[in-house]
């Protein structure tokens, strides 16, 4: 396996594993039938359908109630940007392009140590694709998705990238510690890239935008939220995954902590297969911790919730983004009370549905290819990635090619998702400072602050880190 310099955002610390195997392209049906890892979150084997390697979810019928979250410039049912316009649309204008189709890709990860990790990013590509087709596609082709997996493997994303760059108009919504693998044979043929990036190759690419851009850093707007309503939990006790990405995002969040006046105690970085952290609970009880952070997956989030319970930790208990997830509540219990969650982006879940009809329109369009499936991060990213994308696509005109869709993306720079994540700028790369705080009351998810739909904002900046 080859070995890479990890930079990422601290919501994305679910990747503490290590694994080789040799990748594969996989059809739509395959995708489907992932699951020991998707079934803790209620997916189904069944739903969607299968074409081949080409996974187009061209599925069919009336548009998901909440359509209207297609306001703005983006396409609505009717509109001049789903039909070809008189003359037609050019035909075949580049490669991945005919008169009737659109095909891109999405290299993720998708079987190796964990089967299913990152199938969410290919089911909400997937999703979104399947709604703009309802509306009658991009200037009258409908979009199609081509998936690779490559099963953790560096070589593997490299190959499934290179395959995929000869067949396809760009690539959307991949997932995967090794997406800097093909970085370099993306920006050689300008390829546009509309993922978010996990690795420093692929984050600095000129190819690449992104709905969460990451740079080197950490916003310091939860820390001084969380000083101003719990200011007696000032001296923090962490555990983060102790690989180069996570440690690095560690670090960076740290720093942003410390300006805020925080005074870390006690921290250590943990291994993959660590599953008891009743010692390190201890420690911190032993070292005066008023405040748990962790940055770590799901799983260990509710192990380190279950243990201070055990031993009678009564701290405020800090995470990152992946407890946003049923599986914490299942795994963590009655434990899971009151914990906080930062996040950037709102409740997909579904608890914010009602004020954000773009949550209501992908949840719905995930259960049509999906049937039972329960979204996590990484299919609120892939959803937000192909909206990007087919904006460009309507802003690109009806004769698209690879260099307008990258002159298109190169105009966008204040981008929320039709209200899903906060403004960033995709073009410039600009991350997001503001967040949500979701804690944990009656054993259900909930917004702490501030009320929906709204983010926080106010009192924070992007504490760089050299």
């Amino acid at each position: 396996m080859g070995k890479h310099r990890w930079r990422v955002a601290p919501v994305l610390m679910v990747m503490a594993l290590a694994a080789a195997a040799c990748g594969a392209r996989v059809d739509d049906a395959q995708v489907h039938a992932l699951a020991p890892g998707q079934q803790a979150r209620g997916a189904s084997a069944t739903g969607g359908p299968a074409q081949g390697d080409a996974a187009s979810a061209d599925v069919t019928g009336p548009g998901a109630s909440g359509a209207s979250a297609v306001a703005g410039p983006a396409a609505s049912a009717g509109s001049s940007t789903t039909v070809a316009p008189a003359g037609g649309n050019g035909g075949a204008t580049d490669i991945g392009v005919t008169a009737d189709t659109i095909t891109l890709g999405n290299v993720s990860t998708l079987s190796g140590p964990v089967p299913g990790l990152f199938a969410g990013a290919v089911y909400g590509t997937q999703a979104a694709i399947a709604y703009q087709n309802s509306l009658g596609g991009v200037f009258g082709r409908k979009l199609k998705l081509v998936v690779g997996d490559d099963q953790f493997d560096t070589g593997q994303n490299r190959a499934q990238t290179t395959d995929l760059a000869g067949r396809v108009l760009g690539f959307v919504g991949g997932f995967s510690l090794y997406d800097d693998a093909g970085a370099d044979l993306l920006q050689k043929n300008g390829v546009p890239d509309v993922q978010v990036p996990l690795s420093t190759g692929l984050q600095d690419s000129p190819v690449n935008f992104s709905v969460a851009p990451v740079r080197d850093g950490s916003p310091t707007g939860p820390w001084n939220w969380l000083k101003g309503r719990h200011p007696e939990a000032m001296k923090i006790g962490a555990i983060y995954s102790d690989v180069p990405a996570a440690k690095k995002a560690f670090l960076d969040a740290q720093q942003a902590a410390q300006v805020a006046g925080y005074q870390f105690v006690y921290s250590r970085g943990i291994q993959a297969t660590e599953t008891d952290f009743t010692a390190d609970v201890v420690r911190m009880r032993s070292a005066g911790v008023n405040l748990v952070f962790n940055m770590a997956d799901v799983k260990t989030d509710a192990r380190l919730a279950n243990n201070m319970a055990q031993q009678g930790l009564k701290a405020l208990y800090v995470t990152f983004g992946p407890a946003y997830d049923p599986a914490f509540l299942q795994l963590a219990g009655a434990n899971a009370e009151g914990v906080l969650n930062i996040t950037t982006q709102a409740m997909f879940l579904g608890e914010d549905a009602p004020y954000i009809p773009e949550i209501k329109t992908a949840l719905a369009w995930l259960q049509k290819i999906k049937p039972g499936y329960h979204p996590d991060l990484y299919a609120a990213y892939g959803w937000g990635s192909a909206r990007l994308f087919i904006k460009a696509l309507q802003d690109a005109g009806p004769k698209a090619t690879r260099a307008s869709v990258l002159a298109a993306l190169r105009k966008i720079d204040s981008w929320n998702g039709f209200g899903m994540f906060p403004d960033v700028g995709p073009a410039s790369k600009r991350p997001a400072t503001c967040f949500i705080m979701i804690t944990v009351h009656n054993g259900k998810f909930e917004r702490a602050d501030p009320p929906p739909p709204a983010f926080i904002c106010k009192d924070s900046v992007f504490q760089l880190r050299h």
